[in-house]
């Protein structure tokens, strides 16, 4: 008898300690905001007559955990989508970088751009909770004859404007995704999207 009751204190205070570690996940309306099936290929052409291209290289879900020394941290759902994507400094190309990424939060899902390209990097605001993000209004754009009207424009926060690669805004369609970004004379804008 004296184990039994030994067993359930034990149990009961492992799943006492157990559920002060909470889990987040993204809200599956939210999985919307990636309009990719992941393995597109996306080409730019810049106003002064230069090509990029995006590879985008498929999604990586996984959960994180919020404190590195806890001992049972709350996990936070990721989803990101993985690119390749040209060095804004050099002339070579960058494995392993995201061009998107949303991250369960605790109230909302928090959506982080990592938007660079040949000579251009937008290096200001790229953390957006879901309501800051909601917040940006529609605008239009045209490309090529192609009207988008599902747009939000992302302006620069100013941040290290003194930089030769320096962008001021760029462009997402919530139906199309990235559909290019401005610098200081410069603009670039998608001109082909490949799907396989």
């Amino acid at each position: 008898m004296k184990n039994k009751l030994l067993t359930l204190i034990t149990v009961l205070m492992i799943s006492g300690i157990t559920s002060c570690s909470r889990s987040y996940k993204i809200d599956k309306a939210d999985f919307s905001l990636i309009p990719y099936n992941g393995k597109e290929v996306l080409v730019l052409k810049s106003t002064e007559n230069k090509f990029d291209t995006i590879f985008l290289k498929g999604f990586e879900q996984y959960s994180a955990g919020s404190d590195p020394l806890a001992i049972f941290p709350d996990k936070y759902e990721i989803y990101r989508l993985n690119c390749r994507v040209s060095d804004p400094n050099y002339d070579r190309y960058l494995d392993g970088k995201s061009i998107i990424e949303l991250t369960a939060g605790e109230d909302e899902t928090i959506i982080w751009f990592d938007i660079f390209m040949k000579e251009s990097w937008f290096y200001g605001k790229r953390i957006y909770s879901k309501k800051e993000f909601d917040s940006v209004p529609f605008s239009k754009i045209t490309i090529d004859n192609k009207t988008y009207d599902d747009v939000k424009i992302f302006e620069s926060d100013g941040s290290y404007v003194q930089r030769d690669n320096y962008a001021e805004r760029f462009y997402w369609s919530l139906s199309q995704g990235f559909l290019g970004l401005d610098k200081r004379e410069t603009e670039w804008r998608l001109i082909k999207k490949y799907v396989p």
